[in-house]
């Protein structure tokens, strides 16, 4: 007797042939995933049958109908069904959410067998959630055949597999261009927050206008207006507010406006202005407004009037706690979630990648642990902060770890983080060694470096080149006697020397968490199997080589300012070397993980960039070469390295080329 279907590669996927492009995209999507997993073979195939869209059903529901040779997909909607396909793809298929961005590997096989009977779609806590995908310089500068939009198909796909629905499909151009292909997949569009209604940037358009409403009110309106026609055929999430020419407030660009009554007032004027434009378009939109940045503590003092019925996404600092980031050495830590008194629907905007200048993770994982990630998106969800969900997602790959708790947290809206991380490595790295992979995932936040007092003051790699490049510039400009102001956020209101002396602490404490969470890295690789090994390296591995050799980079870059400063000039000159090779051993492990189709990946690194670092400590270590060598460039070979005799002969230089930085560094460093 027959209690399954069989699902092989001689099943057939019947549908009516005027089936909208999101449905024909989710078919071609499982299609594909078919002929990676079956064998050609001689086995019947049963049919899949993809019905009329079923107006009964709920928003984006589906039910699967099981029989011995039919399955039958009942849907509402294009996203139903593009749910409803991918469920079979991940379950019976095996083809996991991240299956692309983690490499996962598969085995042929004759078949799967689906039990008999009736599937239904799960109901997600937040209605609308989804990813955006900023600054994704990464997946911007990767090549491939297709002019980049492959690489896009997959962010879509993955975030359709995590069963997100809406998108901000890029930064600033990307965004606009990308919009056609997201929607394609069945995904709501919406914007950034520095990009009212996804309209053109003003300066953008008009470069040689002032950048003011009150001066240019209806260009700032046409921009506004264009950008409703343009969008208005698409499922849209209109965002509304009103920043400067780039991610900050406007009265940078408009100083006229010095008040925070004068700044609420504006703002609230024109998001009632932009309302009214899409409402003459559109009969029931969707709006959001983000209390975001200095948008938070303006709206926290009542200066916001903000119309009924417009969603308030309230965002994170960057770090996972909900309130307010820091901007420079400004951080009020404002509480960023709705008080029990305020109506009206809320939503999120939470960063698993985050990029500040100061002490973000853009190419690795976040530095704050799940459990505090998952504590704090249950407290968001207690204060019914779950209307919208948008995750910076960065670009996608570094991120995995934490946008696969999210995907978790925004359909259940609970976990078992233990239990979660378990499964997790064994999905992704195999069952073998699944428990001690994930012990690794759970040990990496506690090496992450604790920089200040709040408990999400937790760094990620920025934190060893950003502050380390400000001090390099002040040093050789000569300001070693002020203090930097742009540091006072993680050093306090130090002279220069403390600042270093500052940094030093941190890194000193930090890097021999790293150095033995590598070597415990390293250990578990030769008892991996082969696929998962490479994983492992390219991705847990990765990120704490680019911690480690950024902590040992930073620790001897203040280490050769403390020696500069005391007068050893050559001992500077070998620590400034050490240095420079600490971060050569970071682009080195970047580069290794560009491999096959991850070639290319990580050129575009311009937002830490590695490179960077390792280039201005290269600047350092000629400069003390030239303060402290001579003209000649050969007083520290006759000083340190040659024999008594030898020290006394004036024409060195006539029988022997200087020696090279690296080489001098060297040979310096075994006198020691």
């Amino acid at each position: 007797m027959i209690n399954c279907f069989t699902l092989n590669a001689n099943t057939i996927i019947k549908h009516d042939p005027n089936i909208d492009e999101t449905v024909s995209n989710a078919i071609d999507i499982l299609r594909r995933d078919m002929e990676k997993i079956f064998d050609i073979n001689d086995i019947p195939g049963g049919i899949i049958h993809i019905t009329q869209p079923q107006p009964e059903l709920p928003k984006e529901r589906w039910a699967i109908e099981v029989s011995d040779n039919l399955i039958t997909i009942n849907y509402r909607d294009s996203l139903g069904c593009v749910y409803a396909l991918l469920y079979i793809s991940e379950h019976y298929l095996g083809v996991k959410p991240f299956w692309f961005w983690n490499d996962q590997q598969f085995c042929k096989c004759t078949g799967k067998m689906i039990p008999l009977g009736i599937i239904h779609s799960p109901n997600y806590i937040v209605p609308f959630r989804g990813w955006f995908v900023n600054d994704e310089v990464l997946i911007d500068n990767w090549p491939d055949e297709s002019g980049n939009e492959e690489h896009w198909r997959m962010v879509f796909e993955a975030l359709l597999r995590c069963g997100g629905n809406i998108c901000i499909p890029g930064t600033d151009e990307n965004s606009k261009k990308n919009r056609k292909l997201a929607t394609s997949f069945g995904l709501w569009i919406t914007h950034h927050h520095a990009e009212p209604l996804g309209a053109d940037m003003f300066l953008r358009v008009y470069p040689d206008k002032k950048p003011s409403y009150t001066v240019n009110s209806t260009l700032f309106e046409t921009l506004w207006e264009q950008a409703v026609i343009e969008q208005k055929k698409y499922n849209i999430i209109w965002n509304l507010g009103f920043r400067g020419q780039g991610d900050r407030p406007f009265w940078a660009d408009d100083p006229a406006f010095s008040t925070a009554e004068q700044r609420g007032n504006l703002i609230s004027d024109i998001i009632k202005k932009q309302l009214e434009i899409i409402r003459r378009h559109l009969p029931n939109p969707v709006c959001t407004i983000n209390i975001y940045g200095e948008i938070a503590e303006l709206y926290r003092d009542g200066r916001l009037d903000i119309p009924t019925g417009v969603i308030k996404i309230w965002g994170d600092n960057g770090y996972g706690r909900m309130v307010s980031r820091r901007q420079g050495n400004h951080n009020p830590r404002i509480y960023a979630l709705p008080s029990k008194s305020e109506s009206g629907p809320h939503g999120i905007y939470y960063h698993c990648s985050f990029h500040d200048l100061q002490a973000s993770n853009h190419l690795t994982m976040s530095p704050n642990s799940m459990e505090f990630l998952a504590s704090e998106l249950e407290n968001v969800l207690a204060a019914k902060t779950r209307e919208c969900w948008i995750v910076n997602s960065g670009s996608v790959k570094p991120h995995i770890h934490s946008l696969d708790l999210l995907r978790e947290m925004w359909q259940k809206g609970k976990i078992d983080v233990n239990k979660w991380r378990q499964c997790y490595a064994a999905v992704y790295y195999g069952e073998g060694k699944s428990q001690e992979i994930a012990a690794i995932l759970s040990e990496y936040a506690s090496c992450t470096a604790k920089y200040g007092i709040n408990e999400d003051d937790r760094a990620g790699e920025q934190l060893w080149h950003h502050p380390v490049r400000e001090m390099l510039c002040s040093w050789l400009i000569g300001n070693t006697e002020k203090c930097l102001k742009s540091l006072f956020w993680l050093t306090g209101e130090k002279p220069f020397s403390e600042q270093v002396k500052a940094l030093h602490k941190i890194s000193s404490e930090t890097f021999p968490l790293w150095e033995a969470f590598c070597e415990k890295c390293k250990e578990l690789i030769p008892v991996l199997e082969e696929d998962s090994r490479r994983l492992f390296e390219d991705s847990i591995l990765l990120h704490g080589r680019l911690h480690f050799y950024g902590t040992a980079g930073t620790k001897a870059f203040c280490e050769s300012f403390f020696a500069w400063k005391s007068g050893d000039t050559a001992r500077a000159f070998i620590l400034a070397d050490e240095s420079f090779s600490s971060y050569n051993k970071s682009f080195e492990a970047l580069l290794a993980a560009a491999h096959d189709k991850w070639a290319g990946y990580y050129e575009g690194d311009c937002l830490t960039d590695i490179r960077l670092t390792a280039s201005c400590i290269g600047a350092l270590v000629s400069y003390l070469r030239v303060i402290g060598d001579g003209t000649s460039f050969h007083k520290w070979e006759k000083d340190f390295l040659a024999t008594a005799s030898e020290q006394k002969i004036v024409l060195l230089s006539s029988k022997q080329r200087a020696m090279n930085n690296a080489d001098l560094a060297k040979r310096l460093r075994q006198t020691q």
